[in-house]
């Protein structure tokens, strides 16, 4: 037996539903297992708020340096979370990292009730990027990823997504 069929046998093998390896440059398709499979998408969901609030910063709708107030509602948002009271309040550029680093559901309610004035309007925002973005499997209605029956994803989008983070705002991966 050759050394390459040893390390590709002892090679443990991913177990999911979904799987999709792409080339983030060109985007190819390197292996895909129920890439198009609707799923819930959870904490992955941050994705796309983080590039609708990148998207707000672009636009100048907001600065990095833009004060967003913590609400009652983002408040009580469950873990992961930061724990910020209502009325604190938290910079777009530390928001984003909290959002990053700590998956922090309350940040990411803050996120969006700061730019788009409700969670509502901020999945609107969301799923019209979505769209543009050719997302065709997912639909969002939280910015946190928190169960919600219409939060829907696929391996696919999200790649689709991730690809966009890292070719419309390198300066920030």
């Amino acid at each position: 037996m050759t050394s390459a069929a040893v390390a590709t046998m002892a090679t443990p093998r991913a177990s999911a539903e979904a799987l999709l390896l792409i080339e983030a440059e060109s985007g190819k398709v390197l292996y895909a297992e129920n890439a198009t499979y609707p799923w819930y998408p959870a904490s992955i969901t941050k994705l796309m708020t983080a590039y609708v609030v990148l998207h707000a910063v672009r636009q100048q709708r907001v600065t990095l340096d833009t004060l967003l107030p913590v609400s009652q509602f983002a408040s009580v948002q469950k873990p992961a979370k930061m724990g910020l009271k209502p009325g604190q309040q938290v910079t777009v550029d530390n928001a984003i990292k909290m959002l990053m680093v700590r998956s922090a559901n309350d940040i990411a309610v803050v996120i969006a009730e700061g730019i788009a004035g409700s969670v509502e309007k901020f999945s609107d925002e969301m799923n019209a990027a979505a769209q543009r973005l050719g997302m065709t499997q997912s639909s969002f209605v939280n910015p946190n990823g928190m169960p919600a029956e219409d939060q829907i994803s696929s391996a696919r989008d999200l790649a689709i997504l991730a690809r966009a983070l890292l070719r419309e705002f390198p300066e920030y991966d």
